[in-house]
């Protein structure tokens, strides 16, 4: 059964890989393991992941030492690495799409006094096309309505 870390070692040996067959330090992937994902395998439980693939036909495994793997993936192997991008990348669009809603619910709620500041700076844009003399006027009523409170 396919369990989280033999999808992360897919991953890993996928970004390791290019077509073909690859001579990979058991080393480097181990570093990506750990670097990557938070994960940390030894030697043998690495080669026990490994042949895991190799049984269920996602990679081909042309040699082994104690240092190094020389294999290629096959056509399952690369249909699963398709299909975990597939699903890391919906996992990122919903993250994406959640952050955004949360960014729209937040610019929807202005505080008032923001909203006020926004309606007067309208306004202050309206009275500056206006002539002198209506924004005369305009000052003035404003004074008395000062006056009379």
């Amino acid at each position: 059964m396919i369990n989280d870390n033999l999808i992360k070692l897919a991953e890993v040996l996928d970004k390791l890989c290019v077509e073909g067959y690859n001579t990979i330090d058991k080393s480097d992937i181990l570093d990506c393991l750990e670097n990557d994902f938070n994960i940390k395998l030894d030697a043998s439980s690495l080669d026990e992941e490994i042949k895991f693939l190799c049984e269920n036909k996602f990679v081909v495994l042309k040699y082994s030492d104690d240092m190094v793997y020389c294999l290629s993936f096959t056509e399952a192997g690369i249909e699963l690495v398709n299909k975990i991008k597939i699903v890391r990348q919906n996992e990122e669009n919903t993250k994406k799409s959640k952050k955004q809603s949360k960014n729209i619910e937040n610019s929807t709620n202005m505080p008032l006094a923001t909203s006020v500041n926004m309606v007067e700076s309208k306004q202050n844009a309206i009275l500056t096309s206006l002539t002198p003399e209506v924004v005369n006027k305009k000052l003035n009523f404003g004074k008395l309505k000062s006056f009379l409170i």
